[in-house]
């Protein structure tokens, strides 16, 4: 992501002057096009300008219409965001008879419902004219443009004489208001260095991390250490903003009813387990199937098999249900394009043997597991499902198909496998996910080292370490599996107040660790406050029917 917009000019695209003569009646216009098929590349997109030939017009009266087509297509390999606009636009016309309309005539893009004025400027500006298009890698898509100015025998038009219009079309990489929000708080701040991450990190720190790291290289801001700048106030609950996903949206971890509780993990319904524990998953005649490591799982003896997300595992429709009863009312503002990682990569697949899933090897294991000396191990979380700690997709998530097995989303405009919105049961799913082991270690937690100044362990409180833990001396999972030794499988746990934010594990059947739920609010969310747990970021309403709303991010 860059600091400033950086548009693509596609050529002089379009360009409408228009000039009044002496009376309403009689105007005089000149589009200029650009020649057929114009074509302008860059390395994330193609624009292919079509215009049959130079469009000239001597007499255009109130009524006069025409318009323009163009493509945008993605080369960019990964989903792309963009905007249409008008830069260096002046439009001086007074009334809004003058009015544009965009329609995508192939593709899966953006329309425009209905005409709409277009924007008044004395001086020259950029105004946007369709925002936050979705288009994926590799697709095109095909859209007219339309202008009239629209007759109306009721009403003196004579205000419009001796104004003028004129601006270039444009693409332009759209800029959420996420972003623009991370880029002002998080100006200036560099990545860690690959050596630091087996340190933890105490004071309030702010990064960011790109690359091979991220999904699409996509630049991802995060917080970690001590922060006390990253507190939301949403859906009448109290959250900490754990980082930007790679789709702009905001991520989001649980932290109670109240900034100071000890209680930040949410009261099971009688899902999880037949004696309504919190168990990641329980099976009463069976629990050493390495498929149980699973947020959605299927039943076999390869990992491909198991990863086919058939079925629900307990903790997921517990989460379900706490969302239908908490957040439903507030969905219109969580993004349903936001990935959650349940990463169950490995290169040493065992169905009845000991293997070390992803995470272990990226935060603990690794020399042992690439057969290194253990005074060179070095690692390194990922943001991006499927790395070993070298950056690079294990084995057995080469294939797309295979690794978006493990990208749970709502949706599949970002990627994601779109599995949480299947209906299991009769009952649909939710957006909502848990933090991973990796976001803990980004965030400054290590393994087996305790680290109680850390944001996702500590309330607003200050005292003693089982004071400031926000979920006291509960427990609580994440959606990292660990190692399976043959007989039981094992997820990536954080510890309470015994030991104040260690990353640890524990089997899928531990009835005694805490939940606590992580979502995503969408990428055009906007905040008011400073973020401080006196003050928290609150999230602006939008109506019902607004771009925003009716987004999927």
């Amino acid at each position: 992501m860059e600091a400033k917009k950086k548009y693509l000019i596609i050529g002089i695209v379009f360009m409408l002057m228009v000039t009044i003569g002496f009376s309403a009646a009689y105007w005089t216009a000149q589009i200029i096009g650009s020649g057929k098929d114009m074509v302008v590349e860059t390395d994330e997109l193609k624009i292919i300008f079509t215009d049959n030939s130079e469009l000239k017009s001597d007499e255009v009266k109130p009524g006069w219409e025409t318009f323009k087509t163009f493509s945008v297509e993605n080369k960019s390999g990964s989903v792309y965001y963009y905007d249409i606009l008008m830069e260096n636009l002046i439009n001086t016309f007074v009334s809004d008879y003058l009015e544009y309309k965009i329609t995508c005539i192939s593709g899966s893009g953006s329309s425009m419902n209905e005409f709409v004025p277009v924007p008044k400027s004395k001086e020259a500006t950029t105004e946007v004219l369709l925002s936050n298009i979705t288009i994926q890698d590799k697709e095109k898509q095909e859209y007219k443009i339309e202008f009239r100015y629209v007759s109306n025998e009721n009403e003196d038009q004579s205000d419009d004489m001796g104004k003028k219009i004129k601006g270039n079309l444009m693409i332009g990489k759209h800029k959420s208001s996420s972003l623009v929000f991370f880029e002002d708080k998080f100006n200036g701040v560099g990545k860690r260095a690959d050596g630091s991450f087996g340190d933890i990190v105490s004071a309030s720190s702010k990064y960011y991390e790109d690359g091979n790291w991220t999904e699409g290289g996509n630049k991802v801001y995060y917080y970690a250490g001590n922060a006390t700048d990253n507190w939301v106030y949403f859906a009448n609950k109290y959250w900490r903003i754990i980082r930007m996903n790679e789709d702009e949206s905001i991520r989001l971890l649980y932290a109670g009813t109240s900034p100071d509780t000890t209680e930040a993990y949410i009261i099971n319904s009688g899902n999880i387990g037949s004696d309504g524990n919190f168990m990641y998953n329980h099976h009463a005649s069976n629990h050493n199937n390495p498929a149980y490591v699973g947020y959605m799982y299927s039943t076999g003896s390869t990992l491909s098999e198991i990863r086919e997300n058939s079925t629900n595992s307990p903790i997921k429709t517990e989460l379900d249900t706490w969302y239908a009863t908490n957040l439903q009312s507030f969905d219109k503002y969580i993004s349903k394009t936001a990935i959650y990682c349940n990463d169950r990569s490995n290169d040493n697949w065992s169905a009845s043997g000991m293997m070390y899933y992803a995470a272990t090897q990226r935060l603990t294991l690794n020399a042992i597991s690439w057969g290194e000396d253990a005074s060179t191990s070095q690692f390194h979380p990922s943001f991006k499902c499927g790395n070993t700690y070298l950056g690079e997709l294990h084995t057995d998530s080469k294939s797309d198909t295979e690794r978006k097995k493990d990208m749970f989303s709502y949706s599949t405009v970002s990627g994601g496998n779109g599995a949480l919105s299947n209906v299991v049961n009769g009952v649909p799913g939710k957006s909502i996910g848990l933090m991973t082991a990796d976001e803990v270690s980004y965030a400054g937690g290590v393994y087996g080292t305790n680290n109680p100044d850390a944001y996702y362990y500590r309330n607003s409180k200050s005292g003693s370490e089982s004071e400031v833990s926000a979920t006291g001396e509960n427990n609580w999972w994440t959606m990292s599996p660990s190692f399976f030794n043959g007989d039981l499988a094992y997820m990536f746990e954080m510890v309470g107040s015994y030991n104040p934010g260690l990353l640890f594990e524990s089997t899928v059947d531990d009835m005694y660790i805490g939940v606590r739920p992580v979502i995503s609010l969408k990428s055009c969310v906007e905040f008011e406050g400073s973020g401080l747990s006196s003050n928290p970021y609150t999230v602006k309403e939008f109506a019902d029917g607004s771009s925003c709303a009716l987004a999927e991010n």
